[in-house]
């Protein structure tokens, strides 16, 4: 008898080795163990081996924890926890808020018939987004969703939030993915102040009637409203009414006597403003008291003593204070480009009448002292607890066209509108898109 070759032996225990799998009941899987056992591919994975990949459990933050109970897969572009017949699509109600120094929670309604939700978010300043969390919709509580995305630190941060929710399209349809620009948060808390009470500093204007403690008060709404809006941040008001009371006293008597209590209430606070319009010596450059030319009014920036020696302070300072000076000028109560912003603590302009009244010189971040400390209460207070302030005095309500710009409504959320926006350069945010 002849002799078989080597390879052809080995050719037929290959076919033999098939044959066998198959009548002992081998699936494919069996029928390529073999095969790998018979041809020497010892320590070598098949294809599917090699295509380990993973899911995430509902509470995993991308931590990459697996799954055991599920089969593993890669995720795809676009796709996380939406199987093939799913698309991603936006939540509704999503809503962002501070939930501590160094936490932000996200909230949003549940998706009759989501199988769960991916969350990703962006840095301020970035286009890039980066996958946050992915949740399994058995984690839905009654009909909403919660959940907090704990950050790396309590510096002041902001971060724009999308949640998309993984919904089975209906057999034959195609759904259409969301890619909104999400929702600002951050961990920014800023006490603000709207100075005085209901019917302080009235001016005797029977044309243009004007109060500040009322004015301050709408400035204050409008701005509070404006920061959670539009930049995700979170404020708390010494006051929301025309009433202030702190330490168990209230209004004048409040602040003639303890009017600190309205720095000290921005305790824990990253930053405290007090809201304030200005006034000026009696017929100052003149002119009747009340009817100084527009040329005097310029936005001031009063410092307190944590502020001054705070360089992130002193650029909000300088960005609020540009942001107003525009602002009235396009509502035509002030000359254009009436500020001028410092470079550093050496350049804080002490505060006088003089430079106050006058209509020549720009507004600036400044400066005013007493006994070693702050001149002014609110100041003293918000540095008694180790939180940097200002007084922002916008503009001088002894000026006819000021006082008319806040009787028609236009003044209040311009200087609003300007004080976020400079709140926001200063700290590094971006407004909602």
């Amino acid at each position: 008898m002849k002799k078989m070759p080597l390879p052809a032996l080995v050719a037929v225990a290959l076919v033999a080795a098939v044959v066998l799998g198959v009548a002992a009941g081998f699936g494919a899987t069996g029928v390529a163990r073999t095969f790998e056992q018979l041809a020497g591919a010892a320590g070598e994975k098949s294809p599917s081996a090699e295509k380990s990949t993973r899911t995430h459990t509902a509470s995993d933050k991308d931590s990459g924890a697996e799954c055991d109970t599920e089969t593993k897969r890669e995720k795809s572009e676009g796709d996380a926890v939406a199987s093939h017949d799913s698309e991603l699509v936006a939540v509704e109600n999503l809503e962002a808020e501070r939930a501590s120094a160094s936490a932000i929670e996200l909230t949003w309604d549940a998706a009759a018939s989501a199988e769960g939700y991916e969350i990703e978010r962006r840095a301020a300043g970035s286009d890039a987004w980066e996958d946050a969390a992915r949740i399994d919709a058995a984690d839905a509580t009654g009909g909403s969703v919660a959940w907090t995305d704990e950050l790396d630190s309590t510096e002041p941060q902001q971060y724009f939030y999308r949640v998309r929710a993984a919904v089975a399209a209906p057999q034959g349809e195609k759904r259409a993915s969301s890619d909104d620009a999400g929702i600002p948060a951050s961990n920014l808390l800023v006490c603000l102040d709207p100075g005085h009470y209901a019917g302080c500093n009235e001016v005797p204007d029977a044309e243009n009637p004007y109060c500040e403690g009322d004015f301050t008060l709408e400035v204050g709404l409008a701005l509070r409203d404006e920061l959670a809006e539009t930049y995700g941040v979170t404020c708390v008001m010494t006051r929301e009414t025309g009433s202030i009371s702190l330490g168990g006293m209230s209004d004048e008597a409040l602040d003639n006597t303890a009017i600190q209590l309205r720095g000290e209430a921005a305790d824990g606070c990253d930053l405290f403003i007090s809201l304030h319009t200005n006034a000026n010596l009696d017929d100052a450059n003149g002119a009747p008291t009340f009817e100084q030319p527009t040329s005097i009014t310029k936005p001031i920036v009063l410092t307190n003593t944590v502020a001054a020696s705070d360089e992130r302070a002193l650029a909000v300072a300088n960005a609020i204070g540009e942001a107003v000076a525009d602002a009235s000028a396009s509502c035509d109560i002030a000359r254009e480009g009436a500020f001028d912003p410092v470079n550093g603590p050496q350049e804080l302009r002490t505060w006088s009448d003089a430079f106050n009244d006058s209509t020549t010189e720009n507004g600036t971040v400044s400066i005013r002292r007493w006994n070693g400390g702050d001149y002014y209460g609110v100041l003293r207070g918000a540095a008694n607890v180790g939180v940097p302030g200002f007084i922002v005095e916008h503009g001088h309500h002894t000026v006819p066209e000021m006082r008319r710009a806040a009787a028609e409504g236009r003044l209040a959320p311009a200087w609003a509108e300007a004080d976020a926006s400079g709140i926001a350069e200063g700290y590094g945010f971006e407004a909602a898109r």
